[in-house]
């Protein structure tokens, strides 16, 4: 019996790369016996417009595209009664998330072993009334990620977001916050805030490897308070990219399924690499094992 397969692709992802290649992508499922459909994105016509129209209970939907391509697809998926299973090809430029399944960024048909692959649970973070599938984050280090180049990461190593990090000092402003997580209370100022289940924002390492499971229930949650002198920044920065912002003088780290967050201002998100808005108040939940991907074996 055939199992029905929808595949969603961005056209414009991986500098359109992807059109050429699939059809040996179908070719491959459709040897594994799935009957594929294929619906290209638009800028009017997202994945959840995609599900939407379409009339069939999917078994296996997969996306083509970069991280903010996979949430428009998890929001869509996430309203369904039944949820099917996800299949990730990563074309986008961080893909934060395949480094964290350990989902290849190189090999684009990996639909190939799709029958043979190992079955991951991953946690679903609330946005108030929206879903995130590994990171909310706000404040001064969110662009940093994302503007620093491949090639200067190449040459310089973990430096690179050092590097990159005092230039932007000009332009870091603080938000006064108050955050209500894992029973405390707690009001400041502060430069930055992420609540992620990733081993890679912006394609940097924020946590050590081991302590971060996609399907544990729990977020790790990092906020930075803003420091009071040049020195402050310097020190905090290196804190960061040696991972050592345990019990620091300017962060406060939380692990927990929920947070309320609450601002005087509306303060800019960042939703998996995405803008997502403006918010004042902000509370974010983890729905346990809300999605399960299939991760080939290469």
């Amino acid at each position: 019996m055939e199992k029905n397969m929808l595949l969603i692709v961005n056209p414009k992802a991986g500098k359109g790369t992807i059109k050429k290649k699939l059809p040996k992508i179908i070719k491959n499922f459709e040897k594994r016996g799935y009957e594929a459909e294929t619906v290209y994105t638009r800028i009017d016509y997202k994945p959840s417009d995609i599900i939407k129209d379409s009339n069939k209970e999917w078994d296996l939907i997969v996306c083509c595209g970069g991280d903010g391509t996979l949430n428009e697809l998890i929001n869509a998926v996430m309203k369904l009664d039944k949820r099917p299973q996800i299949g990730f090809i990563p074309l986008g430029t961080m893909n934060d998330f395949a480094r964290t399944i350990k989902l290849s960024t190189k090999k684009t048909f990996l639909s190939k072993n799709i029958d043979e692959g190992t079955i991951i649970p991953s946690d679903i973070g609330t946005f108030n009334n929206s879903y995130f599938n590994y990171v909310a984050a706000f404040g001064a280090f969110t662009p940093v990620s994302y503007v620093t180049s491949q090639k200067l990461k190449r040459r310089f190593g973990k430096l690179a977001y050092f590097i990159v990090g005092l230039k932007y000092l000009n332009k870091i402003r603080g938000y006064k916050i108050t955050i209500e997580a894992e029973g405390e209370t707690v009001t400041d100022e502060f430069i930055f805030g992420s609540i992620s289940n990733s081993k890679s924002i912006g394609g940097f390492e924020w946590f050590k490897r081991s302590g971060v499971k996609i399907n544990d229930g729990e977020f790790e949650m990092l906020f930075i308070k803003k420091p009071n002198s040049i020195w402050g920044y310097i020190k905090t920065i290196f804190a960061i990219l040696f991972k050592k912002h345990h019990k620091k003088q300017y962060f406060e780290y939380y692990k927990s399924d929920k947070i309320k967050i609450t601002s005087e201002m509306g303060i800019p998100w960042t939703i998996d690499g995405e803008f997502g808005g403006r918010r004042k108040e902000v509370e974010i939940n983890n729905i346990n094992m809300a999605i399960e991907y299939i991760i080939p074996i290469m």
